[in-house]
Order: structure tokens, then C-alpha cells, then sequence
């Protein structure tokens, strides 16, 4: 076999022996993204070579034309945890059918956010992912999968701990 769920087995085990052989190189990389300011409550993100746009919906005085930053959580949250159910079934020679993680999030406090409340905090205080998958597995499989998924999921750690945030400010 030469590939499962459009992954090419030979490229993943090469990408696995590159990390085993040099894990500190792994351990150490920093992920870096840059948000600039378009206009309004909209800015443009860069990510590596890809970018995306994020805005406010259009009855917080803007015009709606992308995700909000904390759909965006949500949706980098799925995306993490759908990679993460692939690469975990692939390991054990699953294949997947279909598959789709929905997700959605309560927040604590917006109205501190909007400078309206010192009460509690404007981040999520809970967040559900429930997956669907159809699977050449059985549910005892697929539920194991599912829980390693959620324990090594690196957007799942960074919502569920405490992370430190040093921000700075450059007047340019």
C-alpha cells in the first residue's frame, strides 16, 4: 500500500525518521504569523506562504467579509483535531471514508472585550468538538483514535493550558 486517507506512507515515515533523527530541530521551532490592519476591524494574516482574512460581523460596525479571530480558534481547533484523527488512523492502517469535526464555543464574558464588564474574561470557557467519522473500524477503534487525538492535539494543549503571552509594543 501506498497510501491511506491521501497520504503517501512512504513521504510520512521519511518526515517521521527526519524528526526522530534531529527532535531537538522539532522541539524548538517557533510558528510565527503576522496580522496587519486593513481597514475597519479587519486585517489580513500570514501564515508561512498562505494568508487569510478576519473581520467582525456587520452588526459590530463592519462589513462581515471573514471569520472572526475566535471563529477562527474554532476553526484552527477542527483542523488540528481532524489532522490529528488522520495521521492517528493512518499510524494504525485505518482507512477514513468520511469525516467532519464540529465545533462550538461559549464565551465567558464578551462584554469585557467591549470595555462594558471587569467581570470574568472575553476568551471561551468551553468549547465542544464532536466527531463524525465513517471508518473501516470498529467504534472501540475509532473511540481510542478519537481520545489520543484530543490528548495530543497541539491547538487543544494551547486552549487548555496556561500559555504565556509576553506582548510588546514598536512605534514605528
Amino acid at each position: 500500500m501506498d497510501e491511506l486517507n491521501g497520504l503517501k506512507l512512504a513521504d510520512l515515515d521519511q518526515a517521521l525518521e527526519a524528526i526522530k533523527a534531529d527532535p531537538e530541530k522539532a522541539q524548538t521551532y517557533r510558528w510565527s504569523a503576522r496580522a496587519r490592519w486593513m481597514r475597519g476591524f479587519k486585517s489580513k494574516v500570514t501564515a508561512r506562504d498562505h494568508q487569510f482574512v478576519v473581520d467582525e460581523p456587520a452588526g459590530f460596525a463592519s462589513v462581515d467579509e471573514a471569520p472572526t479571530a475566535v471563529e477562527y480558534v474554532l476553526g484552527a481547533f477542527g483542523a488540528c483535531l481532524a489532522t490529528g484523527f488522520v495521521y492517528n488512523a493512518t499510524k494504525r492502517g485505518i482507512e477514513l471514508y468520511n469525516m467532519e469535526v464540529a465545533l462550538e464555543g461559549a464565551t465567558d464574558n464578551v462584554l469585557t472585550f467591549l470595555g462594558l464588564s471587569e467581570e470574568g474574561h472575553a476568551g471561551y470557557r468551553e468549547i465542544t468538538a464532536k466527531l463524525y467519522v465513517q471508518a473501516d473500524a470498529d467504534e472501540a477503534a475509532l473511540r481510542e483514535i478519537w481520545e489520543q487525538t484530543v490528548k495530543t492535539s497541539p491547538v487543544g494543549n494551547s486552549l487548555s493550558r496556561a500559555v504565556s503571552l509576553k506582548p510588546e509594543l514598536a512605534v514605528v
